[in-house]
C-alpha cells in the first residue's frame, strides 16, 4: 500500500508539472529551442542573435509571461556547421521535446533541418537567412521573416538602375546558396525589365576567399559604375580594404547581412560610402525603437544591440505574439493558425509581415517581409538613405 501511494504521489507531481500532452507545454512554461553559432568563427553573430532572443523573452517573463507561462529558451551551439545543426536540432525535438524552433542561424544549417522539422510538424518561426526556399514553395509549419535573397537581388538591381541610373554593374557573390540566390534575383529583374546588358561582370568567389585582387582589377578594366556584393563578414571588410587600396571608383551596394557596426570596425575606414539593403528600420527618435533599446538593456545594461541582436529580438516578438494568440491551451496547430492571423502585423521593431492561411499554391502566404530600404556609411555610421523599396 505504501509503495502504491508513492507511485500515485509521483504521478501527481508529474501531472502537476506537465498537464498537457503537447510537446514543450507545461503548466508554468513553454519550452522552445534555437540553434546558433555560440562558438567558432561566426560566434559574433550567433551570440548576438541569442542575446536578442533572450532579452525579449526575459522581458516577457518578468511581466507575467504568456497566459501565465514563462518562455524557456534552449540554445544549441551548432558552430554554423550543418552536420552539427542536424544533431542539435534532433536533440531539441526528440529529447528535449521543444514546442517550436524559434530562429536558426545560417543558410546551410537551416537547409539541413527544415524538411525534418516540417515532417515532424514542428513550427519553425524565423530563419536567420534569406534563401528563397525558406518561403517558396510555402510549407505549413515554416514561417519566414527576413526578405529572401531572390527578392533582395531584384530590389538591388531596381535601385541601381531606376533610382541611380547606373549603366555598368558587376556582382561579386559567394559560391553558395546565398550568392546564387542573389545573382538569380539580379538577373531576373534585369531580364524582366529589358536591362540584361547592364550586368557587365559576374564574379563568383569561394566562401573562404579573402583576396580579391583579380576581381577588382577586372572590374576596373570593365569600367563598372556599381558593384553588388553578395558577401559578408569577414569577407566584406577584406574586399572593401582592397577596393580602397586599388582606388576603384564605383558605388558599392552590399546585401542585408552587412549593415552592422562590425562591418565598419573591421574595415578600418574603408567602409565609408558603402551602401547596403536593410529591412529593420531603426529610428532612434521613434518611441517603439526606444522601448526596444530599453527592453534589451534590462538584460544587457549599457549595451547597444547590433543588427544580429535585432534579428533575435524580432524572432522573439513574432513567436510571442503567435503564442499569445494561440490561447491558454496552446498546441502546435493552434500556433500555426495564430501566426497565420498575423498578416499586416508589426511589432516594436518588426516590420509589417505578410502571413495568411496556408495554401501550397500561394507563394506569398509565408513570405514574411517583402520590402527593403537602403543605408549608407556616412562618417562611419550606418545611416538610413531611402524609404521602403518594393517590387510592386
Amino acid at each position: 500500500m505504501k509503495r502504491l501511494l508513492t507511485v500515485l504521489l509521483s504521478l501527481a507531481v508529474l501531472l502537476s508539472c506537465h498537464l498537457f500532452a503537447e510537446p514543450g507545454i507545461f503548466t508554468d512554461k513553454v519550452l522552445i529551442g534555437t540553434f546558433q553559432a555560440m562558438s567558432g568563427p561566426a560566434a559574433i553573430i550567433g551570440t548576438s542573435v541569442a542575446k536578442g532572443l533572450n532579452s525579449y523573452f526575459n522581458w516577457v517573463n518578468n511581466n507575467g509571461g504568456v497566459h501565465g507561462r514563462k518562455i524557456e529558451l534552449l540554445v544549441a551551439d551548432d558552430q554554423l556547421n550543418p552536420s552539427k545543426t542536424v544533431v542539435e536540432v534532433k536533440r531539441l525535438v526528440e529529447q528535449d521535446k521543444v514546442f517550436s524552433i524559434v530562429a536558426g542561424l545560417g543558410t546551410p544549417g537551416i537547409l539541413a533541418v527544415m524538411e525534418y522539422l516540417e515532417t515532424n510538424k514542428v513550427p519553425f518561426v524565423y530563419q536567420g537567412g534569406g534563401h528563397t526556399s525558406f518561403a517558396i514553395p510555402p510549407k505549413e509549419y515554416r514561417f519566414a521573416v527576413q526578405p529572401n535573397y531572390l527578392t533582395e537581388g531584384q530590389i538591388m538591381a531596381k535601385y541601381l538602375i531606376e533610382d541611380l541610373g547606373k549603366k555598368r554593374i558587376a556582382i561579386i557573390y559567394r559560391t553558395d546558396d546565398i550568392g546564387y540566390d542573389g545573382l538569380a534575383g539580379v538577373e531576373k529583374w534585369l531580364k524582366d525589365n529589358g536591362q540584361e546588358k547592364k550586368l557587365v561582370g559576374r564574379f563568383p568567389v569561394a566562401t573562404d576567399r579573402f583576396a580579391f585582387d583579380n576581381e577588382i582589377l577586372n572590374m576596373m578594366q570593365l569600367n563598372v559604375d556599381a558593384v553588388i556584393m553578395y558577401i559578408f563578414v569577414p569577407q566584406t571588410p577584406a574586399f572593401l580594404k582592397q577596393v580602397k587600396d586599388y582606388g576603384m571608383d564605383a558605388l558599392l551596394l552590399a546585401n542585408y547581412a552587412n549593415p552592422d557596426p562590425t562591418t565598419i570596425t573591421l574595415s578600418e575606414g574603408a567602409a565609408e560610402g558603402l551602401r547596403a539593403t536593410a529591412w529593420v528600420m531603426g529610428d532612434v527618435n521613434d518611441e517603439n525603437f526606444q522601448k526596444y533599446i530599453a527592453i534589451y538593456q534590462e538584460s544587457f545594461p549599457g549595451e547597444i544591440p547590433n543588427a544580429y541582436a535585432a534579428a533575435g529580438f524580432i524572432a522573439a516578438e513574432i513567436f510571442t505574439e503567435g503564442l499569445a494568440r494561440a490561447g491558454s491551451e496552446p498546441t502546435r496547430e493552434k500556433l500555426v493558425r495564430a501566426l497565420e492571423s498575423m498578416g499586416g502585423w508589426s511589432g516594436l521593431i518588426t516590420p509589417q509581415l505578410t502571413y495568411r492561411q496556408y495554401n501550397c499554391n500561394d507563394y506569398n502566404c509565408r513570405i514574411g517581409v517583402n520590402r527593403m530600404y537602403v543605408m549608407e556609411v556616412i562618417e562611419q555610421v550606418w545611416t538610413i538613405l531611402t524609404d521602403w523599396i518594393s517590387l510592386e
